[in-house]
């Protein structure tokens, strides 16, 4: 672990090469059984719902059903998450051929809204857990084999991977401060 004024981080943050391979996992973070979608901060929350209305169109039927008569937001405040459909896909979920994306950052990239997505999602595979200030640790999960295996041929070590979210997080100053950790870190393992 490492600490970078008020952060916390598992080693694996700054050791582990990644790069999202869309092709190899089909968008599995936005399909995960467990019953649980994206965590949300408070702050998103109301963002997560004034979006509805304009993604709606990218969303198939069955989101669309569940979005009429249930809730977007689950959860009691301080533990909130986006609303999932048989415990497993986002309600968000689109599929473009048989890759899952997320038709809020579809919306935000035709310039449709401004909230990108939620922050976990951006994040992923760096979860933050709260001990008193944020913990990120990497989530080791079986469907980002794809995303490690091209982060290693590439040699794009996770935070590089993952600038933007962590910017938007934690500010460009943080960020390049992760950075040199982790160059440190895998400088030191080569």
């Amino acid at each position: 672990m490492i600490v970078l004024e008020n952060i916390l981080l598992q080693q694996q943050v700054l050791t582990t090469h990644f790069a999202c391979d869309l092709k190899g996992c089909k968008g599995a973070c936005c399909t995960m059984k467990g019953g649980a979608g994206a965590p949300l901060r408070e702050d998103e929350v109301r963002q997560i719902q004034d979006v509805v209305p304009t993604v709606l169109h990218y969303l198939p039927e069955r989101s669309q059903q569940k979005l009429a008569i249930d809730v977007v937001v689950e959860g009691p405040e301080g533990d909130r998450t986006v609303a999932c459909i048989d415990d497993a896909d986002c309600v968000f979920v689109h599929y473009e051929g048989s890759i899952a994306k997320c038709a809020i950052e579809k919306a935000f990239f035709n310039g449709e809204i401004d909230f990108r997505k939620p922050l976990s999602c951006h994040l992923f595979p760096i979860r933050v857990a709260n001990f008193g200030g944020p913990y990120l640790h990497y989530e080791v999960i079986d469907e980002c084999a794809p995303g490690r295996a091209l982060g290693e041929q590439l040699g794009r070590p996770l935070v590089e991977s993952l600038r933007e979210p962590l910017i938007r997080a934690y500010g460009e100053q943080m960020y390049e401060q992760i950075l040199t950790a982790s160059r440190d870190d895998l400088g030191g393992q080569q």
